[in-house]
């Protein structure tokens, strides 16, 4: 048991397990997070592809083995600070009183041809030393104390790590990241997370307004906005929505990711000895009457030629008809029981953008601010607060003559205190001058 505590509670196994979450945060960087599996099964190849999946390398911050490391930190963390807490707590408890004045650390001796009552007051009332009562024998003891609390500064480092990790664990637990994509004019409250299959429905509906992308002069995209509305009940609030200008509501953020384009083509239907024009998108199929519609499957380039995939449906029947439209070559021709039923793709009547967000729940984030701020204020601690403390000690050598042994203790910079000393020193025999 002894052995286990010692191995929880070491700082190599510290360094060891910071040095894992670094490596696995390389892969959350490097590697594109929350793709489909098949664009790592493509870009790395099979092998490499399989190894990012199983290791869950594509949504690394959510992986089981940085959650598990994690935990693994945080106890190891909370061991080393349970270990080593009672040192820090017996030097912030130790009174300075309890000194031998002939076994001061770091030795310094001055002679002042000034009686003692006289340099006991500039060190009381002058330069803010306690004088320690009936404690010393043959002289007068006195000490300045600093920064005693900063002993334990570097336990609310510890802490503050402690609730940066909570904080971390809460949001990879149960916080999530998902895609949503929204129709020009369209709303949802859809979204797809990366680590389920099933998704994720918002307790309330973001319209996309309207989304505009402007471009560079040689067409490559300069920048997104998404012009959105939240309608959460009879509450609604407008937002712009750009790339690396989030949008948050009710703790959650949403990011411009990427877009997509929906064409709406315009088709010629004849039928019955009539032509009619119609436009046909995904989401809109055309009725031709009663019985029969046509509904657009996908759509695509080939060859400098636009084409698209239709579904004839017959409601009588049930039956579908698969078939192909391509801009200026008359095709797709179905003879059904009233006559011949013919569509031509006219051409593209206009192009609905579809904005990609980036929506991301963090439940943690908060703990993990405060962490981060604690972190701030221990540090400062740490650094520039250190545990100091200095000894005079007088006694009278002669009539009129007082001999200063001094001394002092510091918790890291004990090479600067006899540099200190001679300071001190200085300033009293100035004021003795005086």
């Amino acid at each position: 048991m002894q052995k286990l505590w010692n191995f929880l509670s070491s700082a190599r196994l510290a360094i060891f397990l910071f040095l894992v979450l670094a490596f696995i945060s390389i892969f959350g960087t490097v590697i594109p997070q929350g793709q489909p599996s098949q664009i790592y099964l493509m870009k790395y190849g099979a092998f490499w592809g399989k190894i990012i999946l199983f290791f869950k390398l594509d949504d690394a911050y959510h992986s089981w083995w940085y959650v598990g490391t994690l935990f693994f930190f945080l106890a190891n963390l909370i061991a080393c600070s349970i270990k080593r807490f009672p040192i820090s707590w017996k030097l912030y408890k130790k009174d300075p009183a309890e000194i031998n004045p002939e076994k001061l650390p770091y030795k310094y001796e001055i002679t002042l041809k000034r009686n003692i009552s006289q340099i006991t007051e500039i060190l009381s009332n002058k330069l803010n030393f306690k004088k320690v009562e009936g404690k010393a024998e043959g002289g007068i003891l006195f000490y300045k104390d600093l920064n005693r609390w900063a002993h334990l500064s570097v336990y609310v480092v510890h802490f503050s790590v402690v609730v940066v990790i909570v904080g971390a664990l809460i949001g990879a637990i149960w916080g999530y990241r998902g895609n949503m994509s929204i129709v020009e004019e369209q709303s949802s409250n859809t979204v797809l997370p990366f680590r389920e299959k099933n998704p994720i429905f918002l307790d309330f509906f973001v319209k996309l307004n309207k989304f505009n992308i402007e471009f560079y002069p040689d067409g490559t995209p300069k920048e997104y906005i998404s012009n959105v509305t939240v309608i959460d009940g009879n509450k609604t609030i407008n937002a712009l929505i750009k790339v690396n200008s989030p949008f948050r509501y009710k703790g959650i953020s949403f990011y411009q990711a990427s877009y997509d384009t929906i064409p709406v083509f315009k088709i010629k239907v004849k039928y019955r000895g009539s032509e009619k024009t119609y436009t046909l998108d995904l989401f809109s199929p055309v009725a031709i009457d009663d019985r029969y519609t046509i509904a657009l499957n996908d759509f695509g380039k080939a060859h400098g030629l636009i084409y698209a995939r239709i579904v004839l449906f017959d409601s009588k029947t049930n039956q579908q008809i698969p078939g192909i439209i391509i801009k200026g070559i008359p095709h797709f021709r179905v003879p059904l029981d009233k006559g011949m039923l013919q569509v031509l793709l006219e051409g593209v009547e206009k192009v609905t953008y579809v904005s990609v967000l980036q929506v991301k729940k963090d439940p943690g984030i908060g703990i993990v601010y405060a962490g981060f701020v604690l972190i701030m204020l221990g540090l400062l601690g740490v650094y520039f607060f250190e545990p100091k403390t200095f000894w005079i000690f007088i006694s009278s050598s002669g009539k009129n003559k007082a001999v200063l042994k001094m001394g002092a203790y510091a918790k890291r910079e004990r090479e600067t205190l006899k540099l200190k000393l001679e300071e001190i020193a200085n300033k009293i025999k100035t004021l003795a001058e005086s």
